[in-house]
C-alpha cells in the first residue's frame, strides 16, 4: 500500500501494514509517545499486539546523551481510514467546553493540527475587533 502517508508507512515497515492501520484508526490526527520499551498497559501494545509494539518501539527507541533510552512523539496522520466530514462547528464547541486538541481529535477522527487551525479563529470575546467600526 504505497498511498499511506510516509509516517505510517514507516510504521508498516517496521511491524505490519496491519499495525499500522490499526494505529491510523484509532489515533489519526494526533499526537502519540512512542515509549522507549513497551508496556503492557501501554496503549500501543493495547492497539497492535507486543510483538509489533516492540517492533515499533525498537524502531523509534532514542539513546540520549545520557546513554539513557527515551521515547518519542509521533503525529499520526489520519491514513485512509479518515473522515472528511465537515466538523468545523464541533470543533469549535468542543474548544469552547475547554476540551485538548488531542481530544478533539481523537473524537472527531481529524488531525490535531486541524483543530489547531480552528483555534487560532476563535475570537475572545474580551478583545476588541481591530476591524470594526
Amino acid at each position: 500500500m504505497d498511498a499511506l502517508p510516509p509516517v505510517l508507512n514507516e510504521i508498516r515497515e517496521v511491524a505490519d501494514l496491519s499495525a499500522a492501520l490499526q494505529i491510523a484508526a484509532r489515533f489519526g490526527g494526533s499526537r502519540v509517545f512512542i515509549p522507549a520499551y513497551p508496556a503492557e498497559d501501554n496503549w500501543l501494545q493495547e492497539t497492535v499486539g507486543e510483538s509489533a509494539a516492540r517492533k515499533i518501539c525498537d524502531h523509534y527507541r532514542i539513546i540520549n546523551a545520557g546513554g539513557r533510552a527515551v521515547g518519542i512523539y509521533l503525529e499520526i496522520p489520519l491514513g485512509p481510514t479518515g473522515q472528511q466530514a465537515s466538523t468545523h462547528a464541533r470543533v469549535q464547541q468542543y474548544l469552547k467546553e475547554g476540551v485538548s486538541a488531542d481530544e478533539i481529535a481523537r473524537r472527531l477522527g481529524i488531525h490535531r493540527r486541524t483543530v489547531l487551525r480552528r483555534a487560532v479563529r476563535i475570537r475572545d470575546p474580551r478583545q476588541a475587533d481591530l476591524f470594526e467600526f
